[in-house]
């Protein structure tokens, strides 16, 4: 094939926007579709390559099939399982074991490229965000990976007449499913993760080379195309920096940058535009793409999860961006360029050399996991109670914590701040002779009118669930207490107002009391206790933004009548967060362990006595 440099640059283009996204998503807000624009080069030169093979008098599909997948092969896995046996390494010696453990969930699907359906589905709560899976990105290669494999029975065993109908009906149907699972089914973090959904990409992309290949030449003079160029050119733009008005993606929103990716392709234009496009600079980014999407993300994801923060400072920025360039000049030269093209014995002893790695990394990569873990803290210390013995996203039990004996009952209702009482109020249940039906559910406050649709999509259904178990004992409660990560919540003015219609309307029997937001930690304590015994960790201290939080709450507690507002913060168990008499009281940056559960009660004894009383 004839080398496009146009098709480079705005494969640098591509690679450029989703960095700059991952950076900071503020920068570019619509960064992301540069996996689509990848999606569609990607769909034309694949079934080009194709079509052209197909086209010759020697064709058979046999050797054609394998050349197809060895170049495929010799193009994406060294580099690729390179990178992978980089970040085990890493991870096996930065991570938690318990956050380790994790990864190596990822990485076995992300090893034979089905990454893409394990992050549909993933949703854990105290597993690392997703800012911080090093192997989070490998969704949109397994996607290409999948197409590779169907690619070839598509492209060769179906004539080029019939190819003409069936794409543009392809795109049209599936980017119409695409839409329906969006936006009536509500699936969209499967839709955005799913093959099915990115396929309109690629066939537009192969519908181009179809159509490249009935004339070489399209239509139109150098001011038109000059003209088509712009028009093309602005799809992508505002896809880039307006993806708010496109609406949910990839469905539709998805036609917007990847119809411009292949108007620029199928114009095969020579002017100002694509000669921007053409310039040694971004070619030689474009050449780099395929490295700079490996390493740019593990490299984010290992400098978040030792920060702690998901916008890193100008510093950490700065370095991301030399290390990258620095790790994906290395790989394209080292690993991927000669492993793909130079055919000899050192090419061999390289394939050889990477094979006998992996297996080195397979075997040992949890034993090196191990050696660098610290002596482990008692299980109370890494949890803020046992996940079987309460109410947390489903039904266990009768959900009662404290004197069980007792007559007096009240309600406690939230999100794993809740939860995280289980043992607060089971030691003052037990103190004060009351007892305590918890009823929570991750990320969610189980109260009606909760917006759960702005939550991962995992948990919306144990969220509804709760709300609607705890509504069968709020007309009897005479006291309820609601615990909640507020400081997320609050950002959310739909959520602000379902709370200040639930102190105004539920209940009106009912005394109710919001529980403060506990002190939030700049670090995470375990990880930073692992960085310390590794010689680079830093001293945790508090993200004050809490305090903010916290007089919001005062503010929304003073609405209605019977609604108060509960201090605890301001005890003397937080001064020295997250120590307390030399001990560890929290689970991470903002959750309290089983160990801080039950002194925070000590310490909170006379405050609760005075509330449960109060009615």
């Amino acid at each position: 094939m004839t080398f496009r440099p146009d098709i480079q640059g705005l494969r640098a283009i591509a690679v450029l926007a989703v960095i700059i996204f991952h950076l900071n998503p503020a920068w570019l807000p619509g960064g992301f579709i540069g996996v689509d624009i990848f999606l569609v080069i990607s769909g034309f030169l694949i079934s080009s390559i194709l079509l052209h093979k197909k086209s010759k008098s020697e064709y058979k599909l046999l050797p054609t099939l394998s050349y197809f997948y060895s170049s495929r092969i010799k193009r994406i896995a060294p580099a690729y399982y390179t990178t992978l046996i980089a970040i085990s390494l890493i991870a096996a010696v930065l991570f938690l074991p318990a956050d380790f453990s994790t990864y190596r969930d990822g990485l076995k699907k992300a090893a034979y490229f089905n990454s893409n359906n394990y992050f549909a589905n993933f949703g854990d709560y105290f597993a690392p965000a997703n800012h911080e899976q090093p192997l989070l990105h490998t969704w949109s290669l397994a996607i290409e990976i999948q197409f590779y494999l169907i690619a070839p029975f598509i492209f060769l065993l179906l004539p080029k007449r019939l190819l003409s109908w069936i794409l543009p009906l392809s795109i049209i149907s599936l980017t119409a499913y695409a839409e329906y699972q969006l936006r009536i089914a509500g699936n969209q973090q499967a839709t955005y993760y799913s093959l099915v959904a990115r396929l309109p990409a690629f066939f537009l992309g192969a519908w181009v080379a179809l159509l490249i290949g009935k004339s070489n030449q399209v239509a139109g003079g150098g001011s038109q195309k000059l003209w088509l160029t712009l028009l093309a050119v602005s799809l992508i733009a505002f896809a880039l920096t307006l993806p708010k008005f496109t609406g949910h993606f990839p469905g539709i929103a998805g036609l917007l940058p990847t119809l411009g990716a292949a108007l620029i392709i199928l114009l095969n234009a020579n002017n100002r535009l694509t000669q921007l496009l053409a310039n040694k600079t971004l070619v030689w980014i474009g050449a780099l793409s395929y490295s700079l999407y490996l390493w740019h993300w593990p490299v984010l994801a290992f400098m978040r999860y030792y920060t702690g923060a998901e916008i890193l400072s100008w510093q950490y920025s700065l370095a991301f961006i030399m290390l990258t360039l620095a790790l994906a000049t290395a790989s394209f030269y080292w690993i991927e360029t000669p492993l793909r093209l130079k055919r000899s014995n050192k090419q061999l002893l390289g394939y050889a050399s990477l094979t006998l790695l992996l297996l080195a990394t397979a075997v040992g990569m949890k034993k090196i996991n191990a050696h660098y873990t610290p002596e482990p803290l008692p299980v109370e210390y890494t949890r803020y109670a046992d996940p079987k013995t309460i109410c947390h996203g489903k039904i266990i039990g009768d959900c009662l914590k404290g004197d069980l004996n007792s007559d007096k009952e009240v309600l406690v209702l939230g999100d794993s701040h809740a939860a995280m009482l289980n043992h607060f109020f089971d030691y003052l249940g037990k103190e004060l002779g009351f007892k305590a039906r918890i009823i929570t559910a991750s990320s969610c406050v189980t109260i009606p009118e909760f917006n759960y649709q702005r939550i991962a999509e995992w948990a919306h259904q144990p969220c509804l669930n709760q709300i609607e178990e705890a509504k069968k004992y709020l007309n009897k409660a005479d006291t309820i207490f609601l615990a909640a990560s507020w400081n997320w919540h609050m950002q959310s003015q739909a959520f602000n107002q379902a709370l200040t219609n639930f102190l105004k309307k539920e209940a009106p029997q009912a005394q109710k009391y919001i529980i403060s937001q506990e002190p939030l930690l700049n670090r995470h304590p375990l990880r930073n206790q692992r960085f310390a015994h590794l010689g680079i960790g830093t001293k945790a201290g508090l993200d004050k933004d809490y305090l903010r939080t916290n007089q919001l709450l005062k503010e929304i507690s003073k609405t209605a009548n019977k609604s108060n507002y509960l201090a605890l913060s301001e005890l003397e168990f937080f001064k020295q967060a997250p120590i307390y008499k030399q001990n560890l009281m929290y689970l991470d940056e903002h959750h309290i362990n089983e160990v801080g559960a039950v002194e925070y009660a000590k310490q909170s004894k006379q405050l609760i006595k005075k509330a449960i009383h109060s009615d």
